[in-house]
């Protein structure tokens, strides 16, 4: 009889703990941390190229500064309220549909992939079907454009390199660069593909699904909003706010109460 709680990930026994048919104990100080996450997230040990891809993309989001809310919301937590960790999970919950996760881009290039499959379609006809259906939609497309890097983001121009390299590249991410392509030619706007963007192509590419491709995210954004969280506490201004002479007010000027029911004011 099968009990409730099952697992494939770990099994935990006195003085020893087994990690996807590891011993934990060997995967200290032998593989590298890149070769660990690869294995605890897919159940076995990456090959060379698997591993230094890996590597690289855990690399691709150490820090991004103020630019990133992440890294906004970390600090401002930490000045109300200077706990590490509550901190830092404050940062780590701006990751959703405009920033950090490429999970959205992941399941946006597989619904593309998967209708240039079944109409048998090209690249060139999926691109503008898609690009013109969320625009008739106005719908955001995932992993395009960034605030500060324009015309290129540099992040994932390495990634590509690598990815390259190391034969990550397929017709996934082709498609999603054809759209990308249809995009700034309709619309006469250079917008980049980002980091979140190239992410998710090549996560998909190594046979990730999308919550594995956030959760790889989520490890590579944290070495950032940590150090941004110690220096808030250590060097920081308790209880940030902003200041009325800093920002619009758009509601009502002030105006007196009604007069209440009775006439009594």
């Amino acid at each position: 009889m099968a009990h409730e709680w099952q697992t494939k990930i770990s099994r935990v026994l006195p003085g020893k703990v087994i990690i996807r048919g590891y011993d934990h104990e060997g995967l200290i100080g032998g593989p590298s941390y890149a070769a660990g996450v690869y294995l605890t997230f897919r159940g076995e040990l990456p090959n060379a190229n698997e591993e230094r891809m890996m590597d690289a993309m855990l690399a691709s989001l150490y820090d991004h500064g103020f630019v990133a809310a992440s890294v906004l919301a970390a600090r401002y937590c930490a000045s109300g309220n200077p706990q590490f960790i509550a901190a830092t999970a404050a940062g780590l919950l701006t990751a959703g549909s405009n920033t950090i996760n490429p999970q959205h881009g992941s399941e946006f290039i597989l619904a593309a992939y998967e209708l240039m499959k079944s109409e048998n379609l090209t690249m060139e006809e999926t691109a503008k079907r898609v690009v013109a259906e969320k625009r008739a939609k106005r719908q955001r497309f995932p992993g395009f454009g960034h605030p500060t890097h324009k015309h290129e983001d540099f992040r994932s121009t390495k990634l590509w390199k690598i990815a390259a390299e190391c034969g990550f590249i397929g017709e996934r991410t082709r498609l999603y660069q054809e759209i990308n392509a249809e995009f700034r030619r309709s619309t006469g706007r250079e917008i980049c593909i980002n980091v979140d963007g190239a992410l998710a192509c090549i996560g998909m590419e190594m046979g990730f699904k999308p919550v594995q491709i956030a959760g790889i995210a989520a490890l590579a954004v944290l070495p950032g909003i940590m150090a941004h969280v110690i220096e808030e506490m250590e060097e920081g201004v308790p209880l940030r706010v902003i200041l009325d002479e800093d920002m619009d007010y758009l509601g009502q000027e002030e105006r007196p109460l009604p007069v209440a029911a009775g006439g009594k004011s």
